[in-house]
């Protein structure tokens, strides 16, 4: 890395990301990696506000998550290519990733039951939380590595109404419109939005419309019940992954995707007596997609290809918080998950279409419990236990534990220790030509220990150790033509983070990352991970109705393959340095109008062999609210 991006983050060296610019820090109540809200964790937690989002105005969630420490973001050109997040260099499939609260992973896909992030419009988010290390204590399968809470708008008292349009080069638009509010006993939420990204690369392109409704009703002080559905109709095409991309592709047939999604989710809380709260939750997610592929010419190693898949997760979660003591309390509960997978897919090989298809289920059953406790006023202490019973599988017993203690001055020391294991996905099992229905669950344990100091109101620092062993991880073995399970991965490194309000009109927030990745008894690394990352935010009200906000963003040298030349290679790709820009003018009560710019410098580098990213780019927006 070279010693001046490291200067600018450490510089102005904070620890807390939670905390929003241009006000005072306050605690916010914490949602995720916890059974049940509260105001402090023990874990390496990080989260962004609706002010800090906002600020950004970025085209995608997974550019907002480029921020965090810890944090590793492949991207495949333009919008169309598939996006991947992975925590500490765990695989992307190892991160569970919940809206607002339910998890949309998907183990159909090729990747495992990878999220892709470019499917979530950041107009439409409120919050995000993301939980880093092993989190199955609470979640049970597929947080190997941490959570990532994508939280949208809630409403506030009275009413409010919204409308914004954004356009910019490559014909990219964004429209949305939404109403919510609260009257009386009752709370709703509305919102639309069409979102189309262009191309701002050759070949790659996304569209989406989406909808969000949210009723909620709370009949007394005691008990509160809401509902909500959200659905997402897209579609996306790209240069096929590992084909080259524009530069190196030996042909021009792209990738092409049709996707929808539905969630819906029911919530209903009740007060049983003064130290006693139960909480019934319960959603349905169902993705579908259309994928064809033309695949990588000369088409030795990955042929023509095609799938219709269809996945439905059904969720059931009871949870009894109760107040033990003044400082002690306890979350107990029991959860059912339901999830169904098929897929009617082919491979082509020379003329011959070859079915590919998989049909499977399974039941997983589960109970948990949660302590926290505070045995002296500067000591937290946290222990969770759970025990899953899934179908076809032995069972699984996970547990972490963690402690934070203010020793003065400011300074505050932490530490983690958790495990998780992963269900290996319906793609691995059950694809007709490379599943393997013996495989066995992935296993995660994981360690951190950090510090911070609150140097004064305005200044915090801090540090973060982690430390991750992954085992039985899902590979694929050439010479069965199989998934097996081999391989052993540790992942170790330093997370930095800061937080600087020098003036009350500027705030700096920053962080950087060192990534160590051993795959273990192999010479073999891993694609898409970045050995160093390291961010700058800094927002500035120049003036009572104008503000502005930069973010530096460097990502070091990575591993990539690629199989344009026939067969699989693996090079590096150069280290870049990238920075954008937004400048917002209140120009009325409820008008604002808003220019962004994308890389500013016009950065040339590669997010994958031969895809090129987007260079400079213009975006000019305006949002009435009222």
């Amino acid at each position: 890395m070279h010693y001046r991006t490291l200067a600018i983050v450490i510089l102005p060296l904070v620890a807390s990301t939670s905390e929003a610019a241009f006000k005072p820090a306050i605690e916010d109540v914490l949602v995720t990696g916890t059974l049940a809200p509260q105001l402090a964790q023990t874990s390496s937690v990080s989260v962004l506000d609706a002010q800090q989002i906002a600020a950004l105005n970025k085209t995608s969630v997974a550019d907002i998550l480029k921020t965090l420490p810890g944090l590793l973001v492949e991207t495949q050109g333009g919008p169309g290519g598939l996006t991947a997040v992975s925590i500490r260099g765990g695989e992307s499939n190892f991160t569970l990733v919940l809206i607002d609260g339910v998890a949309v992973n998907d183990p159909t896909n090729f990747r495992g039951g990878g999220f892709d992030f470019a499917n979530i419009n950041p107009n439409r988010v409120d919050r995000i939380e993301v939980v880093r290390g092993a989190q199955s204590a609470i979640y049970g399968s597929d947080a190997l590595a941490g959570v990532i809470n994508i939280i949208t708008r809630r409403p506030q008292e009275g009413h409010e109404q919204q409308a914004y349009m954004e356009g910019g080069n490559h014909d990219y638009s964004d429209v949305g419109a939404s109403a919510l509010g609260r009257i009386g006993d009752f709370n709703y939420t509305v919102e639309l939005a069409s979102r189309d990204d262009g191309e701002p690369t050759p070949g790659s392109t996304r569209d989406s419309d989406s909808a969000h409704l949210r009723l909620g009703w709370q009949p007394s002080d005691a008990q509160a019940l809401s509902i909500s559905y959200r659905y997402i109709d897209g579609k996306r095409s790209s240069y096929p992954e590992q084909s080259g991309g524009p530069e190196y592709a030996l042909y021009d047939a792209l990738d092409d995707s049709k996707y929808t999604q539905d969630i819906l989710a029911f919530d209903w809380g009740v007060e049983l007596a003064p130290v006693w709260r139960s909480t019934l939750t319960a959603s349905r997610f169902e993705q579908e997609e259309h994928y064809r592929s033309p695949g990588i010419s000369p088409y030795v190693e990955v042929p023509p290809n095609g799938a219709e898949t269809d996945f439905t997760r059904d969720q059931i979660r009871w949870i009894n918080t109760l107040q033990l003591a003044s400082n002690i309390e306890a979350n107990v509960g029991a959860e059912y998950r339901h999830e169904e997978g098929k897929s009617k897919g082919y491979i082509e090989y020379f003329g011959d279409r070859l079915p590919s298809d998989f049909e499977l289920d399974r039941d997983t059953r589960g109970v948990f419990v949660d302590v926290s406790a505070t045995p002296l006023v500067d000591l937290l202490l946290q222990a969770s236990l759970r025990y899953d019973d899934p179908q076809q599988f032995d069972s699984e017993t996970s547990a972490q534990a963690g402690a934070r203690y203010t020793v003065g001055g400011g300074v505050t020391l932490a530490a983690n220790w958790g495990e998780a294991y992963k269900l290996p996905s319906f793609f691995a099992l059950g694809h007709a030509l490379v599943g393997n229905p013996d495989l066995q669950p992935e296993k995660g344990e994981s360690w951190d220990v950090g510090a911070s100091w609150s140097a004064t109101d305005n200044l915090q620092l801090g540090a973060t150790w982690f430390d991750n062993d992954f085992t039985d991880l899902v590979d694929f073995d050439d010479e069965t033509f199989r998934n097996v399970n081999r391989k052993s991965v540790q992942t170790s490194g330093v997370e930095l983070q800061a937080d600087w309000q020098p003036l009350p009109v500027l705030f700096l927030r920053s962080q950087a990352t060192y990534t160590d990745i051993d795959v273990k008894n192999e010479e073999s690394v891993l694609t898409g991970r970045p050995e160093w990352t390291a961010s700058l935010v800094a927002q500035w009200q120049v003036y009572e109705d104008w503000d502005t906000a930069l973010d530096y963003l460097y990502a070091g040298h990575q591993w990539a393959a690629s199989r344009h030349t026939g067969e699989q290679v693996t090079e590096q790709l150069d280290d870049y340095h990238r920075l954008d820009w937004v400048l917002r003018w209140q120009m009325a009560q409820a008008w604002q109008v808003q220019l962004s710019v994308d890389n500013v410098l016009d950065e040339e580098y590669e997010t994958a062999v031969g895809f090129d990213a987007p260079g400079r780019e213009f975006r000019l927006g305006i949002t009435y609210r009222d």
